[in-house]
């Protein structure tokens, strides 16, 4: 029962340097609303531009998993995704001397190539690439669809390490994809 277990969640979100959570379905005003207590919450606890930066990874982290959920449910509004929706979840936490910005949602097994090799590739360039690669990307986007390329690079660019990923899978159609930024 949830009642017993709340404790250990609190205890173990404490000892991981969780500040601040979501679990569940993303829409804008949740985001929006999120986002005002991170700003409130980690402007107090370090300087404007490394705060900008974790708010920024945070509504790039909560708007792909909105985006990615309704792209999927308007694309086939006969399927139970929609209701995988609610397994979706941010963290923002601290350790040490740095912030990340955690998130984790259900993918199609099919997306899973695509989004990885992004990943590995973005990971692979330093800092001076990804600026290049960001503006070309921008260049680019009149005539291209970004998909989830740019805002990989623009968290890329923020973060103090590379982007960690793990995918988990659920079953034969979906995974659990999760996405780590350290700032």
């Amino acid at each position: 029962m949830i009642d017993e277990k709340l404790d250990s969640i609190v205890k173990e979100m404490n000892q991981l340097g969780v500040v601040i959570s979501f679990n569940g379905s993303f829409t804008q005003k949740i985001i929006e609303e999120i986002g005002d207590a991170i700003k409130n919450y980690i402007e107090k606890d370090m300087d404007e531009t490394k705060s900008y930066d974790v708010f920024s990874i945070y509504i790039e982290q909560s708007q792909n998993i909105k985006n990615y959920f309704h792209k999927k449910v308007n694309y086939d509004k006969e399927n139970e995704f929609s209701k995988l929706a609610f397994e979706s979840i941010i963290v923002i936490g601290k350790e040490k001397s740095y912030y990340y910005v955690c998130s984790g949602n259900i993918i199609d097994n099919a997306d899973i190539k695509k989004l990885k090799e992004k990943i590995e590739y973005v990971n692979s360039l330093n800092k001076d690439q990804l600026k290049k690669c960001y503006k070309e990307k921008l260049r680019n986007s009149r005539t291209n669809d970004l998909g989830a390329g740019l805002g990989l690079i623009d968290m890329a660019r923020k973060s103090s390490r590379t982007l960690k990923y793990l995918f988990i899978e659920r079953d034969e159609y979906h995974s659990f994809f999760i996405l780590r930024v350290s700032i």
